[in-house]
């Protein structure tokens, strides 16, 4: 029940042991110094790269800060949450947690220490409600939750086998199961058009992975099993225990395997919602091919800390993660202190939970209230630190290309929330993921934000944004610029569509008398210093 590379103990399995032919043919990477492999790799990372490219984009421009950087990028986009930093403040400061020992600076075994383990099967066995008590032995960790869905995929697939994923879905998995493991992610399509049975758009239904399934395989394809979110990225549904069953039936009757992603179960703000572990479920019809993955990223706020937990009583599964997490280990301070916060059930239950439900709810209501109060609607979800949203009303025409003008409109405007189609594989254009777990200033700013940019769209309509210069207001930083930058800019202006005709010299001294004062010194600056 494992891929053959997984097999360690094959030494034909060896990338030694494998005959690479030299192709002549492979300048680009001969030229870069490089492999095929590598010249691969970050080919592949280029072409389906939209969250990093906007993650640098970020970096470059810099993020909003109310006094170091009041014109930054407030960030919607990225799935973090930046609501607890004063619990934790505290909670690090603790002497059990800064306590040293020797053997934490030391090699340990790879796949986590003993002692985290056992925290971590004790803590979850509460968490999950799972069946039975969770048996340290078959957990794992390693440097996140996404590195270890590449561990997990690199074991039970070949290169060139498939993963069936709910699409919309969270887009880093593409590259989770498919940089190094290659394996490609076969897509369940959900649509804002509800079929027979759905209560409710964008559902998923064991059907529709059946549906799905067949058609692969018919085109040759082959599936080893499914990928699911579970409560879910981008929609923050949680599945419920029927259809967790349906589908796990489903996978044992074609021998699949399942992946189940919970980094969202202690996300769930709803006080009403009920979530279903797939580890909470008695009778599982393959439990071998079953394999539950969780992270500290989410649910614990400190996505830097980098740990993803891995739970499968798959022993050969088990085996292939051991020899694989070599390249994954995480540090031994990281683990003391990860150990004892999951260790101090009463700072969870008493501190920790409430306050950050709390808060999740009271920032999640003013997104929502202000999105309502600009005729944006909002899928109703329990869980998740982000809201799926419903711009289709401003994208006129509704295509994937003027979801990207709309998308760089909020950029240009210093906003960034992440689009449907490039950032989760959305079938459709119009939606976009926010994220609502900021600081409260960010919050307020950024809804500022995204409300002059739709105003603006409302009276104007949707056009692409011109370049920099174009769109830099002529009065911005006006005391440091230089004559050659002051000249670019009035470039910038002049080259735009339709600006000499709409503007005058009357029109522009009068609306940006600083400009034009710095403008004529500058010229008087200039006329001293030529040749007379």
């Amino acid at each position: 029940m494992v891929s053959p590379r997984a097999n360690v103990t094959d030494p034909e399995a060896k990338p030694g042991n494998m005959a690479v032919a030299v192709h002549p043919k492979d300048v680009a990477s001969q030229e870069f110094m490089i492999s095929r492999r590598g010249q691969k790799i970050c080919d592949d990372f280029a072409r389906g790269a939209f969250l990093a490219n906007a993650g640098a984009r970020l970096m470059s421009q810099g993020y909003f800060d109310s006094i170091s950087k009041p014109k930054g990028i407030v960030d919607f986009g990225v799935s973090e949450n930046k609501l607890m930093f004063d619990v934790f403040e505290k909670k690090l400061a603790e002497p059990k947690i800064q306590k040293l020992a020797p053997h934490m600076l030391f090699y340990d075994v790879m796949a986590g220490n003993m002692r985290f383990r056992g925290a971590l099967a004790e803590f979850l066995t509460e968490r999950l409600n799972a069946a039975k008590p969770l048996d340290p032995k078959n957990l794992r960790v390693c440097n996140g939750a996404g590195p270890m869905m590449e561990l997990v995929a690199t074991s039970i697939g070949d290169p060139g086998d498939c993963l069936m994923m709910p699409m919309p879905c969270y887009g880093g998995v593409f590259w989770d199961v498919g940089g190094r493991a290659e394996i490609e992610v076969v897509p369940v399509h959900l649509t804002s058009k509800m079929e027979e049975g759905d209560t409710r758009p964008f559902q998923l239904t064991a059907k529709k992975i059946e549906d799905t399934y067949n058609k692969a395989t018919a085109e040759g394809k082959k599936i080893v099993g499914i990928l699911l979110i579970n409560p879910h990225n981008p929609l923050g549904d949680i599945y419920s225990a029927e259809l967790i069953m349906d589908i796990l039936n489903f996978c044992h009757k074609h021998s699949l395997h399942v992946i189940m992603d919970e980094i969202y179960m202690m996300s769930i703000f709803d006080t009403e919602a009920k979530f279903t572990s797939v580890l909470s479920l008695p009778n599982i019809p393959d439990p071998q091919r079953v394999h539950m993955v969780w992270g500290f990223a989410k649910d614990f706020c400190m996505s830097g800390m980098r740990c993803g937990v891995l739970y499968s009583v798959n022993e050969a599964v088990n085996k292939a993660v051991d020899a694989l997490v070599y390249f994954n280990m995480i540090p031994g301070p990281i683990q003391h202190i990860l150990t004892e916060i999951v260790l101090d059930k009463e700072w969870l239950d008493k501190v920790f939970i409430p306050t950050k439900y709390s808060r999740m709810r009271e920032a999640r209501s003013y997104m929502c209230d202000k999105l309502s109060a600009l005729g944006i609607p909002v899928r109703k979800s329990p869980s998740g630190l982000y809201i799926w949203a419903d711009f289709r009303k401003y994208i006129q025409p509704l295509t994937p290309e003027n979801e990207l003008v709309l998308f760089e409109k909020f950029m240009d405007a210093g906003v960034y929330l992440t689009p449907g189609i490039e950032a989760f594989n959305c079938g459709e254009p119009g939606y976009f993921r926010m994220v609502f777990t900021v600081y409260r200033d960010h919050l307020e700013v950024g809804m500022e934000r995204i409300a002059a940019v739709l105003k603006d769209c409302a009276e104007n309509g949707l056009t692409k944004p011109q370049g920099a210069n174009a769109e830099a207001p002529a009065s911005a930083n006006v005391k440091e610029e230089s004559l050659e930058d002051l000249l670019g800019l009035l470039q910038g202006r002049i080259s735009s569509s339709g600006w000499l005709e709409e503007t005058r010299t009357q029109n522009w001294a009068t609306q940006n008398p600083e400009a034009l004062e710095q403008f004529k010194q500058a010229m008087k600056s200039q006329e001293g210093s030529g040749d007379k």
